[in-house]
């Protein structure tokens, strides 16, 4: 394979090759806690797990979620075991009463609740969790896990001026970003139960994004409102990253509903390309943009970039070559920059406004992400579309 592919196809390929070959073997083998239990919150960049790290909820059930799906695929013989072996701790150290209220937010390293709110973000991604561990394993536990937690949602958080709160504690603000990963996972409950209930739940979000989130006058995604949902002014940023990541998350819905969000789909990527690209810095994008400042001029994670990717791949779906190559380009150019660690398999999370590296770890929440991304590229190929 050549160090600067020059198709789509081998870039696609490079991609997968590192994650099965590089990345995925290495996560298995250090990311899990088989003392205490549970999943390390980081690894440093010789590989070895990050100690003395408080453990988000939300990051057991990424990787539950990640290694189960990358099982399904026949991606390392040991992933689904290790994924089994995870979900067993979780429903035990943060699901209190088999998640009659959901789950807690915070672990210590021995495993002991040290932050028990019900916070809806971490809700969002114990349901994915769920509907992954149904799809390879049948767990009945999972489908009771997931329909209290729904009930939860409805009977403590659920708001009369749309959606559900941030928290069992009136947090604010309320943010789009929580809505947008309970729509993701209503969708895969759906895919992975055939259960009409998800795609109701689905549908929901998306209507509060049509309502609320999305800014038709400037083609955006808003973050932040008040308890009404009425936008925060003061708060006016947007993420690109979201952005693109409503692109995928919509396409995918679209295979399940005779919803038509075509128009959706263009102008959030159409903007989220013209607001979020650093010309700069390899046309990455930016974290947070205001939409008055110059493009890109941003720090910049590696979960935007995948997200890029996720939404050019969902793009070139729709027949647009341009953007099949656009994500063939990003991929090479995470191997110059994100990609390109002494210990392979690993990443650099964070680039600064200057192109400096500033992450002191390798945080395991991203793995999700680069999962993500590598399945679109896998599928792509399989769908023989890699030209």
């Amino acid at each position: 394979m050549p160090s600067n592919p020059a198709t789509p196809q081998q870039s696609f390929l490079r991609f997968k090759n590192w994650f099965i070959e590089k990345a995925l073997p290495l996560w298995v083998k250090q990311s899990y806690d088989h003392t205490r239990g549970g999943f390390y919150e980081a690894l440093n960049f010789n590989g070895a797990p990050a100690t003395g790290l408080a453990r988000r909820v939300r990051v057991q059930s990424r990787q539950i979620y990640t290694l189960t799906e990358a099982g399904l695929r026949g991606w390392h013989k040991d992933a689904e075991a290790l994924a089994a072996k995870g979900f067993d701790f979780f429903l035990n150290a943060a699901c209190p009463d088999e998640g009659v209220r959901g789950c807690a937010h915070l672990l210590s390293e021995d495993g002991e609740i040290i932050d028990d709110r019900r916070d809806l973000y971490d809700q969002a991604f114990l349901l994915l969790a769920c509907a992954s561990r149904w799809k390879a394993a049948e767990d009945d536990r999972a489908l009771t896990l997931a329909d209290n937690v729904a009930r939860f949602l409805d009977r403590e958080l659920a708001s009369s001026y749309g959606g559900w709160a941030e928290d069992d504690r009136g947090t604010l603000p309320r943010r789009q970003n929580p809505h947008m990963h309970l729509f993701e996972a209503f969708t895969a409950l759906y895919e992975a139960t055939g259960q009409k209930q998800w795609l109701d739940y689905a549908a929901k979000a998306l209507e509060l994004m049509r309502s609320v989130f999305f800014d038709p006058g400037r083609g955006v995604l808003r973050e932040f409102f008040d308890g009404e949902m009425k936008f925060l002014t003061d708060r006016s940023a947007v993420e690109p990253g979201h952005m693109f990541e409503w692109v995928w998350l919509l396409r995918n819905y679209q295979r399940h509903s005779r919803a038509d969000l075509a128009a959706y789909r263009r102008t959030l990527f159409s903007r989220a390309v013209e607001l979020g690209e650093d010309p700069d810095f390899y046309g990455f994008i930016g974290n947070e943009i205001s939409i008055r400042a110059r493009p890109g001029r941003a720090d910049k994670r590696l979960w935007p970039q995948t997200e890029y990717i996720k939404a050019c791949l969902a793009e070139a779906e729709d027949g647009n070559t341009d953007a099949r190559r656009r994500a063939a380009q990003l991929i090479n150019d995470l191997f110059e920059t994100y990609l390109e660690t002494p210990t392979p398999g690993l990443w650099i999370d964070e680039y600064d406004i200057t192109g400096a590296a500033i992450a002191p770890h390798v945080p395991a929440s991203i793995l999700y992400h680069i999962f993500e991304a590598v399945a679109e590229t896998d599928d792509s190929i399989n769908a023989g579309d890699a030209s």
